[in-house]
């Protein structure tokens, strides 16, 4: 006998929205203000980065392009896109704010690695609440709350997610409709196979928790998809621009810091349910990802009262106060 779900008895219609599970994170932000010799050499890195100019006007060199930015310019920089900073274009102080940024969501991930724009300039409203959102995290970095730590936590968090929205309404605006589906020069056949690669990681994940099993290696997904491991992780680092091992780790993390809010759960307990057989590797590589050991970020998620500040770790401490890397 079938026992439905109360809310479908006597239903006429109804839609599910999708499961959404996103990790945003910030690296290095900061704030700078440099003389007429300040310069930055060339470089590329694995992460987006924003680049505005508060003070002055910057020259900067984007992927064999020139741009001067005056105050208030905006620079959107892809993961890999070699850049660098000439100075200050007026030879004078120059001041900015950069700004590193990482999703875990795939299709927001795949969507502005399709954004070949580097300069965000206009009066669109995807643009002013791009820079309204940044406005509030340098505002948070130049004068936090340092009185109360765990409000300025929550206005930089707040600022933060302002900041993804206003970046995922800019794709929206931007993209054709339909969509634009692939990246130029990539076939239909690579977007399948990453995808593939994708939906065989999610489900690692899930076999692992509820199995105790090692999560599946990309050597084992590519036997499965009957591809070599090279080919697999070219695919999927064309696709996301990451490889497949990393957003497998982003996946790892995601689901300990979920196991970790049900305190009935040991630690020993949530590194079997992920694969470990050695509770020590999980709590090395947790910390190495996060910056704080399980037990440190569990007591970071108890409800008020059950644990104060006086009885958290210094390793806890210290990240509540910590404000150049925002993990969301």
């Amino acid at each position: 006998m079938n026992v439905l779900d109360p809310g479908t008895q006597h239903s006429m219609d109804g839609r599910m929205s999708p499961d959404v599970q996103a990790a945003f994170h910030l690296f290095a932000a900061h704030w700078r203000k440099v003389n007429k010799e300040w310069q930055y050499p060339a470089h590329t890195h694995p992460m987006f980065e924003i680049n505005i100019v508060l003070q002055g006007s910057q020259h900067m060199a984007v992927g064999g392009q020139s741009y001067i930015q005056e105050s208030g310019d905006i620079l959107f920089i892809r993961p890999g896109v070699l850049h660098s900073s000439l100075g200050a274009a007026a030879g004078d102080e120059m001041s900015y704010y950069c700004l590193h940024f990482d999703i875990d969501d795939l299709v927001l991930r795949r969507s502005l690695m399709t954004m070949d724009t580097v300069s965000l300039s206009g009066d669109t409203p995807e643009l002013k609440a791009i820079r309204s959102s940044l406005d509030d995290i340098i505002r948070s970095t130049i004068l936090p709350e340092a009185s109360d730590a765990q409000r300025g936590r929550l206005v930089m968090l707040n600022a933060s997610l302002q900041f993804f929205a206003a970046l995922t309404g800019w794709v929206l605006a931007a993209l054709p409709s339909p969509a634009r589906s692939t990246l130029p020069g990539v076939t239909e056949k690579t977007v399948a196979l990453a995808n593939a690669i994708e939906g065989l990681l999610q489900e690692s994940v899930f076999t692992a928790a509820a199995t105790g099993s090692r999560a599946g290696s990309i050597e084992e997904i590519a036997a499965r998809l009957g591809y070599s491991p090279n080919h697999c992780n070219r695919a999927f680092r064309q696709i996301y621009g990451l490889p497949p091992r990393q957003y497998l780790s982003d996946l790892i993390i995601r689901h300990a810091k979920l196991l970790l809010l049900d305190n009935s759960l040991s630690v020993e307990s949530i590194a079997y349910r992920l694969g470990y057989r050695d509770v020590s590797h999980f709590s090395k590589q947790f910390k190495r990802w996060t910056g704080l050991p399980p037990m440190g970020y569990r007591q970071l998620t108890e409800e008020p009262g059950k644990t104060d500040g006086n009885a958290l770790s210094a390793t806890a401490q210290e990240t509540i106060t910590k404000t150049p890397q925002t993990i969301i």
